[in-house]
């Protein structure tokens, strides 16, 4: 938003969104009268597995005039760990900007947003929107979802599924497009996975065999078989071969991260028909019909009631019946082909954790750092050691290790796996084990 570039300094960091600066948002917005200004700010964090591609807090505002604009907001900056290679997470920002810009009738339901905004040539990139947990339930990962949350859900992701079906061929693809949100099965969304996921993968199949109460019962070794992770890196063209429109798939838009963490609940507002609002568009693209819901399904964010087999079946029916009564595009969809795209799509959530978890296994293995330094960094570190934001990374990995673990295994991934080929070419290097995990 260049006018507005030119008019406030966006901030470099989330140190530089201070009282001065929420003062000129907020007057721009007209949110406040040019007379009154924010004259104090207190802050506090945001959630247990925010700030993976951006850095964020919590900001109250006491006003120096009395007025009935909101005083809880939620702000967005560069991130102080980056993860991802700076472009990555460069592209990621834009996107996650432009996403608040969409319109709302074909989008996800979100806050209101004060701010989205961002100068890319100077780097400096800002988000201030309403704290939705002023009127919401924000489902963090202590609190999973009932198997009743999540049919509640459906109506609402079948809302934008069927909005922008079609999304590969027609206007709603050019719309996309010119948004840089592109298809998950496109040649460089597939590259850019292949040249992270080596950094993590033989990692973590080494942190998914052992016996650890990260990793839970039983191991993934034991009943998806052995390298799950990097047989799933090798073979990352021919799994995704069928995601691809080309090849018979169907698309739509995806949220991309849609889980516990960026979903609130909330009722009796009507501007929230279905009762919830989500938040970060960074991972916005365009995949299968059911990539929302495979996502979902398989982030750690759902409780074992709900990916239990017979419950996870009648959610995909669920979701399937809803689309087909409204769907236009695809009429000749079957059952079967939505379950198949969903069996690719539950692969999402993972990939992203051996595509950007890197930081996090090496540093663990090789340099005895981060969360997973109790298994993996072998100099006797315990869960007591960790900060409490560690433990609290920890328990959302580990509830997404048992779902991911229990939803591949009900589709048969493995199975799906075993009879694909290899492609290793473009792939990065490996990060092999250290010695004291030998």
């Amino acid at each position: 938003m260049p006018s507005f570039a030119q008019t406030i300094e966006l901030p470099k960091s989330l140190e530089d969104i201070d009282a001065a600066f929420m003062t000129q948002v907020l007057r721009r917005n007209e949110a406040i009268a040019a007379t009154n200004e924010v004259v104090r700010m207190d802050e506090e964090g945001v959630g247990m597995t925010a700030g993976y591609f951006s850095a964020i807090k919590r900001v109250h505002c006491t006003y120096k005039e009395p007025t009935e604009a909101p005083r809880s907001f939620v702000v967005k900056a560069w991130p102080e760990l980056e993860i991802a290679p700076k472009e990555n997470i460069r592209a990621m920002f834009i996107k996650d900007i432009k996403g608040y810009q969409m319109p709302a009738d074909r989008f996800y339901p979100r806050p209101i947003t004060h701010l989205a905004a961002f100068d890319a040539e100077r780097d400096r990139w800002a988000l201030v929107m309403e704290d939705a947990c002023a009127y919401a339930d924000q489902k963090l990962h202590e609190s999973e979802l009932t198997f009743d949350e999540t049919m509640r859900m459906i109506p609402g992701l079948v809302d934008v599924a069927v909005a922008w079906e079609g999304a590969d061929s027609d206007e709603r693809a050019q719309e996309l497009e010119a948004l840089d949100v592109g298809l998950w099965a496109s040649r460089d969304n597939l590259d850019n996975l292949k040249a992270l996921t080596p950094g993590s993968a033989k990692l973590m199949d080494h942190l998914l065999t052992m016996d650890s109460v990260l990793v839970g019962s039983p191991t993934w070794d034991k009943c998806l078989g052995p390298r799950f992770a990097e047989t799933l890196a090798r073979k990352t063209d021919a799994f995704f071969a069928g995601a691809h429109p080309a090849n018979g798939a169907t698309c739509t838009l995806a949220h991309g991260d849609l889980r516990g963490d960026n979903l609130f609940f909330c009722d009796g507002r009507s501007e929230y028909p279905h009762g919830w609002l989500c938040i970060d568009f960074q991972l916005l693209f365009r995949g299968p019909i059911p990539s929302d819901l495979a996502y979902l399904m398989t982030s750690g964010s759902v409780l074992p009631e709900v990916y239990a087999q017979e419950n996870l079946h009648r959610i995909l029916r669920a979701f399937y019946d809803t689309f087909m009564a409204r769907t236009r595009r695809y009429p000749d969809y079957t059952y079967d082909a939505f379950v198949d795209e969903f069996a690719m799509m539950s692969t999402v959530c993972f990939l992203y954790y051996l595509a950007f978890g890197g930081v996090y296994a090496q540093g663990g293995a090789y340099r005895n750092e981060l969360g997973m330094r109790v298994e993996m960094g072998g100099k006797g570190a315990t869960e007591a050691d960790l900060a409490p934001e560690e433990l609290r990374q920890r328990m959302w990995w580990g509830k997404t290790y048992r779902n991911a673990r229990e939803v591949f295994r009900t589709l048969k991934l493995r199975e799906r796996l075993d009879a694909l080929p290899e492609n290793t070419s473009g792939m990065g290097e490996w990060a092999e084990l250290p010695p004291h995990l030998l």
